[in-house]
């Protein structure tokens, strides 16, 4: 399909197919990894070329910088979707037969259009179990103190490089009881454990997994939740949750702005290189001899002293095939922290490299079944890369 120029002139706006504009930014990828071949070259070693850092460096700006642009090219306000589940929600106060308040915050927010197109479906789902589970009848509402109409609020900002979608009720909150009682059914939790609540809240995203006795056209089947879950997992995105009960609950989307491109920290540990998102990283440093591991007394964990706290410690070797077996920590040891949901988790690593912007691509084949990894990155010195899941990885690698 060709480029179609508006008819109004005062906007001075051309339509372009979404594909032209993917199809640029593959080949805006593909130069950056031309470009960075070709400086860090092994040919270029010995040589005297004047100025030619100078102009290596130049010409890596002037990538990143379309790089970047080629990024804004494929972003959309939010507001697409946002419009089409406020259509949805007069349906859902049909269905439920309650009265529902929906606002709306953050509609101009840009996110790339491959997660626009992609985002409706997973929020509807958690629309309709605000607007079903969440929400009470006008009835109890008032005897509880509360507005008759229910309150659904449909947020999105950019923090960093990320956009944060949140959907927030007023409504009862979350069941523990019956969630954990589920769950204890299900084998997700022992008869006598008492998990916390983010833990707990994690199991709503199980497949398969309902507290609700009747199965609806809008809820029971245990399916919505575990579309978003999986839909959240390839847009490299993830999920928080967090309820009070008689308050409402509140799901939030964490997704990147741009699936084309990654800021990324590249690492060593052995003989492999791994890349972690930078947004993902809380800080880098070296242990100190204070700061070295001790076991903890709750299952053997390895914990790592961070000032004053202490947080669990992640080790590469034990998702990633190492024959050999993890070395006691040393003063001096590179310590990368991450952030997750259930909190920081620290990772020895040998050696910090570079940063990089890179481009990922997606595992495939048997490589799809690569434990806590969102894909690889190839590097411009050639080298592959495997790119971290931060969250999996905090979560003991599950898939």
């Amino acid at each position: 399909m060709s480029a179609v120029v508006e008819t109004s002139a005062d906007t001075g706006l051309m339509r372009v197919a979404s594909q032209k504009i993917s199809r640029l930014m593959d080949l805006v990828g593909e130069l950056s990894l031309s470009v960075s071949e070709t400086v860090q070259s092994a040919d270029l070693a010995g040589l005297d070329l004047t100025r030619f850092d100078a102009s290596a460096h130049r010409l890596a700006m002037i990538v990143r910088e379309v790089q970047d642009a080629a990024t804004e090219l494929r972003l959309v306000p939010v507001d697409d979707v946002f419009r089409r589940l406020r259509r949805m929600m007069r349906e859902l106060e049909r269905q439920t037969g309650k009265q529902i308040e929906m606002v709306i915050e953050g509609e101009d927010t840009a996110i790339d259009k491959l997660v626009s197109d992609r985002l409706y479906d997973p929020l509807l789902h958690v629309l309709r179990n605000s607007a079903d589970h969440g929400l009470e009848l006008a009835e109890e509402r008032l005897a509880n103190g509360k507005t008759a109409a229910g309150r659904i609020t449909l947020a999105a900002a950019q923090v960093g490089s990320e956009v944060r979608i949140t959907v927030t009720d007023d409504g009862r909150g979350l069941s523990r009881d019956r969630i954990l009682k589920k769950a204890r059914e299900r084998g997700l939790f022992g008869p006598d454990e008492e998990p916390e609540p983010a833990m707990l809240w994690k199991v709503i995203f199980e497949p398969g997994f309902s507290t609700a006795e009747d199965v609806t056209n809008l809820s029971g089947r245990g399916v919505g939740m575990d579309v978003l879950h999986t839909t959240m997992a390839s847009l490299r995105g993830r999920i928080g949750v967090d309820s009070t009960p008689g308050q409402g609950t509140k799901v939030t989307l964490h997704i990147p702005v741009s699936l084309a491109f990654l800021d990324c920290i590249i690492l060593r540990k052995g003989a492999r290189l791994y890349a972690i998102p930078i947004d993902m990283i809380s800080e880098i440093g070296k242990a100190t001899e204070g700061d070295l591991p001790a076991i903890s007394a709750d299952g053997g964990r390895e914990l790592f002293r961070l000032r004053g706290t202490y947080i669990p410690v992640c080790r590469l070797e034990r998702f990633y095939g190492e024959t050999t077996a993890a070395a006691a920590l040393a003063e001096g040891t590179v310590m990368v922290v991450f952030n997750t949901a259930a909190g920081p988790t620290a990772m020895p690593v040998d050696e910090i490299l570079d940063r990089q912007q890179v481009v990922m691509k997606p595992l495939a084949g048997r490589l799809a079944t690569l434990r806590a990894s969102w894909g690889f990155a190839i590097l411009g010195t050639g080298e592959v890369a495997l790119v971290l899941d931060c969250e999996r990885l905090g979560a003991g690698g599950a898939v």
